[in-house]
Order: C-alpha cells, then structure tokens, then sequence
C-alpha cells in the first residue's frame, strides 16, 4: 500500500509542471463553420439475428453521393443514386429505398458541432430528404452559420 502512495505521489511530482506548464490560451480558435462533405446511406434490418441479443442485425448500404458546396450561400445540393442489388443488398432492399428515409453524414469544419435546425433529423438517423434540410454549424469561436442540404435529384 506504501508502495502506491510513493508511486503517486512521485508521478505526481513528476507530472505536474508539464500539466500546468500548457497554456490553453496558446490554442487555436477556429472560427470556421463549414460543410465540407456529405454522405446519404440506407440501413435495414436483415434476417440475421444477433446471438447474444436476438435482435436482427442492421445492414448498411453506401449510396452513390455527388454534391456542390456553396459556402458563400450556405448551401449543399446533391445527386444520390441507388447503387445495384448485390450481396445482401438484395433487390428486395433495394426496392424499399426511399429518398424519404435516408440517413445523412456531413464532414463540418475542425471543431464545429452541427445541430439541425426547423425540424430536420439529427444526423445519423433516418430522416426525409424529399425537402430541404437546414442544420447550423457552430465554429469553435462562436461563429454561426446556417447551412441548407437540398437532393436535387434521387435516382433510382
């Protein structure tokens, strides 16, 4: 038990001016509040069942993704395609894609934090991309700005 309290404490000695030593005014403060990629995926629930919890397993599929970013507007249009049936993603899941139940990703600026705005989904989770999506991005500094993701096109 001696033994601890002397390895701490000695750690303790050691460590502490390299702790306090760091200046965190020194850090960055990004300011920017940015879209910088977007991804559209489909998930569904197959036939495999997990063994421990029962539950069936949740497949995904990556959907062909083309967009143009307009930071100056705030705004990201996009192309999604339903890529063919193949493997699990059989044509029966295939068939059941729908523009209106997609889940969308975004790449924001270095330490920004996305939050949708005017009833749009949290990313991540399956939401109707038949209408525009609004999300804002927060910079690290404050900074603010309102971003609109729009499919201009679904082609399946």
């Amino acid at each position: 038990m001696k033994s601890f309290y002397l390895k701490t404490i000695t750690c303790l000695v050691f460590c502490l001016p390299f702790l306090v030593s760091c200046n965190w005014q020194d850090l960055p403060s990004y300011d920017e509040a940015e879209i910088s990629a977007l991804q559209f995926y489909f998930r569904w629930a197959s036939d495999e069942t997990d063994a421990v919890t029962g539950e069936p397993v949740v497949k995904e599929r990556r959907l062909e993704t083309t967009y143009e970013t307009d930071s100056k507007n705030a705004v990201v249009t996009a192309v999604v395609r339903v890529p063919d049936a193949s493997g699990e993603f059989t044509e029966s899941v295939r068939s059941s894609v729908s523009q209106s139940r997609l889940w969308g990703q975004v790449t924001v600026s270095t330490a920004a934090r996305i939050t949708p705005v005017d009833g749009s989904g949290n990313l991540g989770t399956p939401d109707d991309w038949t209408k525009e999506r609004k999300f804002e991005v927060q910079a690290a500094d404050g900074t603010v700005k309102v971003w609109a993701i729009r499919v201009t096109d679904f082609i399946k």
